[in-house]
């Protein structure tokens, strides 16, 4: 694709890289992604990576929201293809996203898919700031080239086993919950916060996000109708069927 070969080019010169590895273009221009600080990108560069993104995205297929059941539901596979009022990033707390080269970690592949805009935006909002993000609050951005309006980006608490990790955990769910139904939308998709390289345990990690909607749902909830929980792999999927199905 002419317009994936423009990116890479634009982006090797922008990051002042000599040498490109022998990749496939797609792979090599979301590398480049992943190690680019936006500071000065082009509205030419942004217009051409837009073009791309959609490209990719029209050869996959999206799961509307829209067509899941009220209350909560639980759904395998890439939150990139979810069509949702907001997904659910998870962050570290610099929240600049993935800088490792085609990491297989949601954070890269949200803003891979998203496109540089979210860093760009999040730069923005991290400098203002003026300090690494908390666990358990919420920050906005547009979702740009996915099919979700907007993106929420949450830090999670790295697993000590200590009781302020529970607290933690419970406030990322929560303050999502609460900035959606201050935005007045109407569906959410979480992922599976904390249970990755923060070593959250699934199983207790799945008990705190299940309680935690539910209680919202029914005590706080002015305006969501749709909850869904996606994970990526089946020991997940099987965790929050089973703790869904007891509860």
């Amino acid at each position: 694709m002419v317009g994936t070969k423009w990116c890479i080019e634009y982006l090797k010169k922008y990051n002042g890289i000599d040498a490109l590895p022998d990749m496939p273009d797609e792979a090599l221009f979301r590398a480049l992604q992943n190690i680019t600080m936006p500071y000065a990108l082009s509205e030419e560069f942004y217009q051409k990576q837009d073009d791309v993104l959609q490209e990719i995205l029209s050869r996959k297929d999206i799961t509307n929201v829209a067509d899941f059941p009220d209350g909560i539901s639980l759904w395998k596979g890439d939150i990139t293809l979810l069509k949702a009022d907001a997904i659910v990033n998870a962050c570290n707390n610099k929240m600049l996203g993935c800088f490792v080269p085609g990491h297989h970690c949601i954070d890269n592949a949200i803003h891979s898919f998203a496109g540089l805009q979210v860093r760009r935006d999040m730069m923005k909002v991290m400098e203002a700031q003026g300090h690494d993000e908390p666990n358990g609050d919420c920050k906005v951005t547009p979702s740009y080239n996915l099919p979700s309006k907007y993106i929420f980006h949450t830090v999670g608490p790295i697993y000590s086993g200590i009781r302020r990790d529970e607290i933690d955990l419970m406030r990322c769910y929560t303050s999502c919950l609460m900035k959606a139904d201050e935005m007045e939308l109407t569906s959410i998709v979480f992922c599976c916060l904390s249970t990755g390289v923060f070593g959250y345990p699934i199983e207790k990690a799945t008990t705190i996000a299940i309680h935690t909607v539910k209680e919202y749902l029914k005590n706080r909830n002015k305006h969501l109708k749709k909850v869904v929980f996606n994970v990526f792999t089946e020991r997940d999927y099987e965790v929050y069927q089973r703790l869904l199905a007891r509860d």
